[in-house]
């Protein structure tokens, strides 16, 4: 099935693909990650970009489309100056020449400041090439041209084209339920109700410094996506989310977070620090493997082994900055989602070689 029943955004960041990166290869096939296209690092070209996500998810198909959230570092570099050029709405033809050379990436068509007609002839470029695209609509800029998208993607009778609703960040995602609902319900009214729709948001905090001792922090995309099905004519509708992390924002001059263990489970996240006492990460660690409730010793995903060794050795082995940390929260929450629901399978299933 294309897609999964569980679809994440992620943007090519080094936390995000490294905890893509380290899932089975069984989990993988249960998930379809919409990957946010930039830059990547200090590389020359956006084609490494894409190399890099695909070292993450080698080999099976994926939704691309550019990160409207990203932030220009230096725009003398190469890979920066060829990002300004594919993302003015004016160049469709070079976002969909760089989907084209990569077979697994299924665009999203681009639809900022596009007529009816240049939508329609991205959707026809795809169906030359059989390729399966998207029509991803973001709440937080919302397009002027709505209309025109819904007539451009809805005179085709088949199904070939899968829908993203992206909530973006809230406090909430229950509060998301109205724009939801009524976009499902009334804006897609013309659009073949057999085509998927994806529900995505995300409510990660973004400051974590009110937290002390292991602090429990609920999200509800999964109620939300319930709530919805339950009021939609349309059968398929699935679960999204950022997988832990939220968009992009301007870089700020904070001062570098206390250490901080964090743990994922079905519908929390636990987040361990305590500063005032100056726990280093092994002694948040320690806290919630073995001080808490919550730990699942039986966990087999390579976050949860980068949490145990961080139990165990010293600072050199396990988590030891935040990023690594960030990476490790990412793998769980993907591992987690794509599992939500089942019975636990065998680990051996599951058993790929991790590396540190």
């Amino acid at each position: 099935m294309f897609p999964n029943k569980y679809v994440p955004t992620l943007a090519i960041r080094p936390s995000e693909m490294r905890g893509l990166e380290f899932l089975p290869k069984e989990i993988k096939k249960l998930i379809t990650p919409c990957i946010l296209l930039a830059p990547w690092l200090n590389t020359r070209s956006l084609e490494d970009a894409v190399k890099r996500a695909e070292l993450s998810f080698p080999k099976q198909k994926y939704f691309l489309d550019i990160d409207k959230n990203y932030r220009y570092s230096n725009v003398e570099k190469p890979a920066q100056q060829e990002f300004i050029h594919l993302s003015n709405p004016a160049n469709w033809t070079k976002w969909i020449e760089l989907v084209e050379k990569n077979k697994y990436a299924h665009p999203c068509i681009q639809i900022e400041n596009k007529s009816e007609k240049e939508i329609k002839q991205q959707i026809v470029a795809m169906q030359k090439l059989e390729r399966t695209y998207c029509m991803r609509i973001e709440r937080n800029r919302f397009p002027s041209n709505f209309d025109e998208i819904i007539s451009a993607f809805s005179v085709s009778e088949s199904v070939d084209f899968t829908i993203i609703l992206e909530g973006g960040w809230t406090t909430d995602a229950l509060s998301l339920f109205t724009w939801f609902e009524g976009l499902i319900t009334e804006g897609l009214q013309k659009i073949n109700p057999s085509v998927p729709v994806i529900v995505s948001c995300t409510s990660i905090p973004k400051t974590f410094t009110d937290f002390n001792g292991v602090s429990p922090v609920p999200f509800h995309n999964r109620q939300l996506v319930r709530q919805i099905q339950k009021k939609s004519n349309r059968p398929t509708i699935i679960y999204g989310d950022w997988g832990s992390t939220s968009p992009r924002e301007e870089s700020s001059q904070a001062q570098r977070p206390s250490d901080r263990i964090d743990y994922p489970t079905d519908n929390m996240w636990y987040f361990v620090r305590n500063p005032n006492e100056k726990w280093n990460f092994k002694k948040a660690a320690q806290e919630l493997v073995h001080n808490s409730k919550v730990w699942n010793a039986n966990l087999d995903a390579w976050g949860a082994e980068m949490i145990r060794r961080t139990v165990t050795f010293d600072k050199e082995i396990g988590i030891n900055t935040p990023q690594k940390n960030l990476a490790a929260r990412v793998n769980i929450h993907l591992h987690r989602q794509a599992l939500y629901g089942q019975s636990d399978l065998h680990e051996e299933v599951f058993k790929d070689e991790w590396e540190d």
